[in-house]
């Protein structure tokens, strides 16, 4: 089964002759695939949080991921800042077996873990900002129809344009989207951009890749992303700092972990 990971995970940095000319959607995803499976990845996540008045909120979370194959990743998120939401935990265990999800949170205030249902989290927003929890779970290419638009420019950079829509309708309603258009970059195959079309078929958010740093020599890896609600006129900041490749424990990515840790 082959694999889309969300917008959040790794990208590697690989040069290839393939011309806009003769790239073929297989090409595409195998070059965007083999970029998103970094082993370990650790850092510090800052969020701002910007209202359409420009008011500034900031939540901040030390961050793990561990891609242990193109099929079983996990996501932990420990919080740090506001004291609100401090010590809260998140984790995410997602495969391409959709039905195999979890995801758990650790709610300090009540000392418990709050299994939170995946299936129907597409709409839910990921701690208050305009990225969902569905940013974060990975996604069969078997579940969506894709269909290459050609080379475009997106705020200066060539990208090859595809455009994504779930099969079924359910997964549509789940989702809360009628399609989507991503954007990776010639040069890279970084998802640079993509936009979200919702249900009635109007753009409702934009993901732009701001800052990009080459890691271990081989991994480009987004260091500040952008989300905007383009019909409220909110957006999201997302920035990575203090990033480690070093191996993670197996034990982290655990529902005891968040418990006892």
């Amino acid at each position: 089964m082959k694999r889309i990971f969300p917008l959040l995970t790794c990208l590697l940095f690989m040069t290839m002759s393939i011309s806009a000319d003769d790239i073929s959607l297989d090409e595409l995803f195998e070059n965007y695939k083999a970029s998103v499976v970094i082993p370990n990845i650790t850092t510090t996540l800052t969020v701002q949080l910007i209202s359409a008045k420009g008011e500034v909120r900031e939540i901040q979370a030390r961050a793990y991921q561990k891609a242990k194959s193109e099929t079983d990743a996990s996501r932990l998120f420990l919080f740090e800042y506001p004291p609100s939401v401090r010590d809260t935990g998140i984790l995410i265990n997602s495969y391409t077996d959709s039905d195999k999800n979890t995801m758990w949170m650790y709610l300090p205030a009540v000392k418990r873990v709050k299994r939170i249902a995946l299936a129907t989290s597409g709409g839910g927003y990921f701690m208050g900002s305009d990225f969902s929890y569905s940013d974060f779970i990975p996604k069969s290419r078997d579940d969506f129809n894709q269909e290459y638009l050609g080379e475009v420019i997106l705020d200066g950079e060539a990208c090859y344009k595809v455009k994504e829509s779930a099969k079924t309708q359910e997964q549509r309603q789940n989702l809360k989207l009628s399609y989507m258009m991503n954007y990776y970059r010639v040069d890279d195959y970084v998802m640079y951009g993509r936009d979200y079309y919702d249900l009635a078929g109007e753009l409702v958010k934009e993901y732009r890749v701001k800052e990009a740093i080459l890691l271990g020599g081989r991994y480009m890896y987004p260091t500040i992303i952008e989300m905007k609600n383009i019909q409220n006129g909110h957006r999201s900041v997302l920035e990575m700092s203090d990033i480690s490749l070093e191996t993670i424990p197996d034990s982290y990515f655990t529902k005891r972990f968040l418990e006892k840790r």
